[in-house]
């Protein structure tokens, strides 16, 4: 069993900079090298002194991922782009309420502290690690680093037991190993001025188009104490305050997040530079995967917004099946009701789970039924309009655009016109890409400092923001709103050189440390970036022609 959640950003030095300081062309200057992802669970364990079982005062919060009902018609629901509603997806293919609450009942019986939401695709239950241990027929043992870092860690696959067996096929939290990392570089960035005349967005806002009316939701695991920095940002650049926009959620079931790293910050102000009328949702969680599924569950079943922007991610080789089961799960009953998800690809180029491991993915950016959001370094005009862009690989601070084909998910239907031999006929990933090198980042507030911070978790809320435009526009047009973006997205790509304005800036230069961009879809970049403009246009043909 395996444990890896990181932070898919790369933030800023925090020295004090103005307000409207942008980089050079090509991103010149000094940076610190990115740190390399962390070791392996199995590599960590090997390292570690064993300090025998984990004792009654260590708390295992396990998360058992519930079967759908008819998983076939759910998967034909998908497949046909059509949606349903929350509540018919719970009397569909959700599960029998009565059959969880027995559930429920028979573990808080055995002396857990257990619970299930209507509509969740979870049953939580915490308990001490001996009497979890016992319930899954499994070692789980303490271990401390060199460091002195200590952890707990199943030491076998779990066996469910039968009481919840007819319910769940997977459970996760049964280790708290890996935690998340920044990486610092210099200061400045492109500001909100620079990134709507990048990408071609400031025709949508000139036509009034601000967000408003959609809300993004975003999981995160550093925590957003206070709105200073928010509107201090908010505030530099005569954009609203977040006061009356913003949304953070807690829930003891959800662990404690990780003191402010800048992600959370760096995710809110990119958003809002974009879609400053677009209502914020944080769901704020530890950064363990159990957890981290209860909170993502619980996303999903208040479906406050039809957005997901998530700048997490683990090397999809270490994420432990239950893990990517349970999420894959709840992530069907996103797609199902409608909602758009946004991934980010990861910050160490191909190598997600370090170079001395081989190429490999980042999860859950690899399932299909997300949009995998990967990485570029930009270069504007001497009039501070797009040039061209570079796929993002920086081979001697071993970062780059996370991107390559998954381990476990096969290719979908909506990819195979672009099979690539080295993909073995599995999931490809990116899907899409955006501005991410740290050197040609964005203009960020943190810790009431400006400063500049990239990685593909500025490229993520980067898309998830401009589909809130676009979502505004077509529902102003009477219009569906975009959904799983995907099908529409590979569309666009397919029969680019047919649309009056093509939607992508086919990047065809750089590489991310293990494949190289060329024409049309590639492994470093995807489709490429976004003209909104004329992306949000063939968006509205693909609807009208009965796409989806």
């Amino acid at each position: 069993m395996k444990l890896a959640v990181v932070l898919a950003t790369v933030l800023a030095s925090l020295a004090c900079a103005p307000s409207q300081a942008k980089p050079p062309a090509g991103g010149a200057g000094v940076f610190s090298p990115a740190p390399s992802p962390a070791p392996t669970l199995d590599a960590a364990i090997r390292h570690s002194v064993d300090l025998g079982p984990a004792d009654s005062a260590t708390v295992v919060s396990l998360s058992f991922g519930l079967n759908v009902r008819d998983p076939q018609r759910l998967a034909q629901l998908i497949a046909s782009g059509r949606t349903v509603s929350p509540e018919a997806y719970a009397a569909e293919f959700g599960p029998d309420p009565v059959a969880v609450q027995a559930a429920v009942a028979s573990l808080q019986g055995e002396g857990f502290r257990a619970s299930w939401r209507p509509g969740s695709s979870l049953i939580a239950a915490d308990g001490p690690a001996p009497l979890a241990a016992a319930l899954l027929h499994i070692a789980i043992d303490s271990f401390r680093l060199p460091d002195g870092t200590t952890f707990y860690a199943a030491l076998a696959e779990p066996q469910i037991p039968a009481q919840l067996a007819r319910l769940a096929s997977n459970v996760s939290g049964l280790d708290n190993y890996r935690r998340a990392h920044s990486r610092a570089v210099r200061r400045g960035g492109l500001t909100p001025t620079d990134v709507l005349a990048f990408y071609n967005l400031k025709p949508l806002r000139q036509a009034g188009l601000d967000g408003t009316g959609q809300t993004i939701v975003l999981p995160e695991i550093d925590d957003l104490p206070n709105l200073s920095d928010l509107n201090k940002f908010a505030q530099e650049f005569g954009l609203p305050p977040f006061d009356s926009i913003l949304t953070v959620k807690r829930d003891p079931n959800w662990g404690t997040p990780l003191k402010p790293q800048g992600e959370t910050v760096l995710d809110l102000e990119i958003i809002h530079e974009i879609a400053p009328g677009a209502k914020l949702v944080v769901y704020l969680s530890a950064p363990d995967f159990g957890h981290g599924d209860r909170a993502f569950d619980q996303m999903v079943t208040d479906h406050l917004g039809s957005i997901i922007s998530e700048s997490l991610g683990a090397c999809e080789p270490d994420t432990p099946s239950g893990h990517r089961n349970t999420y894959a799960s709840i992530q069907d009953r996103a797609v199902a009701q409608g909602m758009s998800h946004f991934v980010a690809t990861g910050d160490n180029g191909a190598y997600t789970c370090g170079e001395d491991q081989g190429p490999a993915g980042s999860f859950p950016a690899t399932l299909p039924t997300v949009t995998a959001v990967g990485g570029t370094t930009v270069f504007e005009s001497e009039q501070g309009v797009y040039f061209k862009e570079s796929a993002w690989g920086g081979p001697i601070e071993e970062s780059g655009s996370g991107g390559g084909p998954s381990r476990f998910y096969a290719l979908p239907a909506y990819q195979k016109s672009i099979s690539q031999a080295l993909g073995h006929g599995f999931r490809q990933v990116p899907d899409v890409s955006a501005d991410a090198d740290p050197a040609t980042g964005f203009h960020i507030v943190f810790q009431g400092k400006d400063g500049q911070a990239g990685g593909t978790s500025a490229s993520t809320p980067l898309w998830a923001a401009t589909i809130a435009l676009i979502n505004q526009d077509l529902k102003k047009k009477g219009l569906r709103e975009v959904g799983f973006a995907n099908p529409a997205l590979y569309w666009m790509g397919e029969n680019s050189s047919r649309l009056p304005a093509k939607p992508f800036h086919d990047i065809t230069t750089g590489n991310n440390l293990a494949y190289n961009a060329g024409p049309g879809w590639d492994f470093a970049t995807g489709w490429g970036s976004m003209d909104a403009a004329a992306l949000d246009a063939a968006w509205i043909l693909y609807i009208k022609g009965g796409g989806g």
